[in-house]
């Protein structure tokens, strides 16, 4: 097998082209640098150098083909090593991100993406949106993806296998229309949403929401909620509700809401929706440290409970 020392030997050779230069150069004996290059020719069986007069020793056409093959090699090796180096260190390879659609509305990952690039200009980011949290956490949970960005109760949160970030949390509202009966009713209580229709998210897309709002529908008005739409997301349940289509449980809306015909509402319930960030415990990326320590730089890690 050839060795690098023997293609080091070779080359200092072939720009040199002499044995006792080489050697001393290269902090050896030139019985030892005569051996190597022997080992190398006989691996390669073909004649390298042309040693017949020791004055003037010259590349053969093997050699000299050989040496502008191999010339590179020493710049590819510190070029890979350069590079093993940043990877190792989260400076480059890739970090696939998981997003829940209703992230975009509060938190600023467009800033946190380019604090990302503008710091590792060499780490490719691999983005996937999906339209409900559970899928995020899913994939998270599988190993598919190093980082999801979700939402989460305050009442059902519980990691499991993975390592949460709190980011926000949020409170939910009902979305009214402006011209409801309710959108103006003061000191609202759950009996008074009783005979209304409803726009949920459905059971496959928000399990525990859905189950745990249908529950205490059922405790405070001993029936289930009027759902006559489904819908998933801030921005198609305010648009059906300012169709007058039902009322929405969302949460809270960004400081700017062009929708004029949407009132909001307080629950009267304890409930609150969480945004995290959540990667698997066994995931020891240093690409996604280096996420992690640029998120409150982002501006992503803010309105936490007490501040």
């Amino acid at each position: 097998m050839i060795t690098f020392r023997q293609i080091e030997i070779f080359l200092q050779l072939a720009e040199n082209l002499h044995f006792g230069k080489t050697a001393q150069q290269l902090q050896i004996t030139q019985a030892a640098l005569s051996k190597e290059l022997v080992k190398l020719e006989k691996h390669l069986n073909c004649q390298l150098l042309d040693r017949s007069d020791k004055w003037n020793i010259t590349l053969t056409a093997a050699g000299e083909a050989y040496y502008n093959s191999i010339k590179p090699l020493p710049e590819l090796m510190q070029h890979a090593a350069f590079s093993a180096h940043r990877a190792s260190r989260g400076e480059s390879g890739k970090l696939s991100i998981s997003v829940a659609n209703i992230m975009y509305d509060y938190l600023q990952l467009g800033k946190l993406f380019r604090l990302l690039h503008e710091r590792y200009p060499e780490l490719k980011l691999h983005i996937r949106d999906s339209q409900a949290s559970p899928d995020v956490r899913k994939q998270v949970e599988s190993g598919e993806v190093d980082i999801g960005f979700f939402a989460v109760s305050n009442l059902h949160n519980h990691a499991g296998e993975l390592r949460q970030l709190k980011l926000q949390e949020l409170s939910l509202s009902f979305a009214i229309p402006g011209n409801h009966p309710l959108a103006v009713k003061p000191d609202l209580t759950m009996l008074d949403f009783r005979n209304y229709h409803f726009i949920l998210p459905s059971e496959r897309q928000a399990p525990w929401l859905r189950s745990y709002f249908e529950q205490f529908f059922m405790e405070h008005c001993n029936s289930k909620p009027l759902v006559a739409q489904e819908a998933l997301g801030l921005l198609s349940t305010r648009q059906l509700v300012a169709a007058g289509l039902g009322i929405g449980l969302v949460m809270e809306p960004p400081e700017k809401d062009p929708l004029e015909n949407v009132v909001y509402r307080p629950i009267p319930f304890g409930l609150k929706r969480q945004l995290v960030a959540a990667w698997h415990k066994n995931n020891h990326s240093r690409a996604l440290r280096n996420l992690l320590k640029l998120l409150p730089e982002s501006g992503c890690v803010q309105k936490l409970a007490g501040k």
